[in-house]
């Protein structure tokens, strides 16, 4: 598209918030450029519930259709003990509204698919200076190595958690990043866990410490650990499958925990993070802006 630097805006990120900002810009006459971090699209992602506004969200950014509903309309919900006792307990199906289920990658796609195309998008890119006057920013850009500065009248950080437009901005993260003293494991199982319904959900609650299964009507569960822990830099420190199997001991796991620790072990691709809760004054100054993250998804 032709440059146009007084419409021209700059997006940081990909992902659901960074597609959503850019749909909703364009569509506003604004000329969009998103850039990305990795060297391409990420199809991961563990599980979101949609509902209520993130439903009506999805439908003015005209890709509600899109999103495949992966819920399970039979299934049932179980609270269990290591030992394997179970209860009849409460799943996303059991509450008010229309709930669905499903992927990361699932909105993404359909966010994706929704952009005009004549948005452009740069990966292997990432921000390293910005500064701005009264008119405009200034940009440098890193594309692999290659760097160059650019003008826009708008910059839109959607990168996420540990967003570099936020640190570039508004200072190191530590001034707007507070740790809630938990960390979680999440990931996607590639086969059923013996004993376990494959549309039936599972929780097992413990002080300090939780594991859920959710069902999909088309695929194995996705699993969600979390434990809570005053070391969290700690927890970086060896394997996170270690990590996760210390603070889930030291009794014995059951017949159900121990398969769901066996499964982490054994998986090459999942989530290994600590929960953090982002406290800014505001979310934008002049030219700048902060995206929230779209949906309760985890990559």
């Amino acid at each position: 598209m032709p440059a146009n630097s007084q419409k021209r805006c700059l997006v940081v990120g990909l992902g659901i918030s960074g597609l959503a900002t850019a749909i909703r810009l364009r569509r506003i006459g604004w000329e969009p450029v998103i850039v990305e971090r990795a060297p391409g699209r990420r199809s991961d992602g563990y599980f979101v519930a949609l509902s209520g506004a993130g439903r009506a969200a999805a439908r003015r950014l005209g890709f509600d259709h899109a999103i495949p509903d992966r819920s399970v309309r039979d299934g049932r919900t179980f609270v269990v003990n290591r030992v394997g006792d179970r209860k009849p307990g409460l799943g996303f199906g059991d509450l008010p509204g229309d709930w669905r289920m499903m992927l990361r990658g699932d909105v993404e796609a359909a966010a994706f698919d929704a952009l005009p195309g004549d948005v452009e998008i740069r990966f292997t890119t990432r921000p390293t200076r910005i500064e701005q006057d009264e008119s405009g920013v200034d940009v440098t850009l890193d594309h692999d190595g290659a760097v160059t500065t650019e003008r826009f009248a708008l910059v839109v950080g959607a990168d996420g958690l540990r967003s570099t437009v936020r640190q570039l901005v508004f200072g190191p993260h530590g001034h707007h990043l507070h740790r809630l003293g938990h960390m979680i494991a999440a990931f996607a199982l590639s086969d059923p866990l013996d004993g376990v319904s494959a549309h039936d959900g599972v929780s097992l609650f413990e002080p300090g410490r939780a594991m859920w299964l959710f069902p999909f009507a088309d695929r194995p569960h996705s699993l969600l650990l979390s434990y809570r822990t005053d070391d969290i830099d700690g927890q970086f420190t060896g394997r996170p499958a270690d990590r996760v199997r210390a603070a889930f001991g030291p009794a014995p796991a059951g017949p159900l925990l121990g398969p769901a620790l066996d499964a982490l072990d054994n998986t090459g691709d999942f989530l290994f993070d600590t929960v953090e809760q982002t406290r800014m004054d505001t979310w934008s100054r002049s030219h700048f802006g902060r995206s929230s993250r779209a949906a309760p998804g985890f990559r």
